[in-house]
């Protein structure tokens, strides 16, 4: 391809409106990938994002700052992180050092980060046709306590990121998973006499 070409082609992409590309990925039942609208550095290593979407969103960094070898660089120079904007189109977001994070690896940091209610709970049980007992089983714990969460506000961070892995890794819950027949309650029937 030329350079004339490659010009082209560019001048041709910037005249394509977001609004052009979101419907064409609606048409074509394509996942519309997530875009930031604005970001700003809150207290220590979080991040405060509105989505195009309108949705908003607090990513804790902390984990991905003291793990990674090129974001540890904020570990050493924490008003460095403060310098954040979101980079052409929201397709993430960028630090005045060059450092960049994808919209999509942020938003799914942020909705890990999130608390997992009861209801989500009782929606992956629905979701997978499991009983309690089968839950339990997969999570190492009774089925009593499968029970208490459904009404609970936030299950434990543990419980919910092993329901989140589950439910996301279809290989991860085959491997797991093991059916268990639950008993009816009561007394068995017994037979009819002729």
């Amino acid at each position: 391809m030329g350079c004339g070409t490659q010009e082209r082609a560019a001048r041709q992409m910037d005249g394509i409106s977001e609004m052009t590309i979101e419907a064409t990925a609606d048409e074509a039942d394509i996942e519309v990938l997530p875009r930031v609208k604005s970001v700003a550095a809150g207290p220590r290593f979080t991040l405060n994002v509105e989505w195009k979407d309108g949705s908003r969103t607090k990513a804790d960094l902390t984990g991905l700052i003291h793990s990674s070898k090129h974001f540890g660089v904020f570990a050493r120079d924490a008003a460095a992180f403060r310098h954040v904007r979101p980079v052409a189109w929201g397709d993430g977001v960028q630090w005045d050092n060059g450092l960049d994070y994808s919209a999509a690896t942020l938003k799914e940091l942020a909705e890990e980060q999130q608390p997992m209610k009861g209801s989500e709970l009782k929606t992956f049980v629905i979701a997978r046709k499991l009983n309690n007992e089968e839950l339990a089983g997969l999570l190492g714990c009774t089925a009593r306590t499968i029970r208490a969460w459904y009404g609970a506000k936030r299950i434990p961070r543990w419980a919910a990121t092993s329901v989140r892995c589950l439910q996301r890794d279809d290989t991860l819950f085959a491997a797991h998973f093991r059916p268990v027949k639950v008993r009816p309650r009561g007394r068995p029937k017994t037979a009819a006499s002729d």
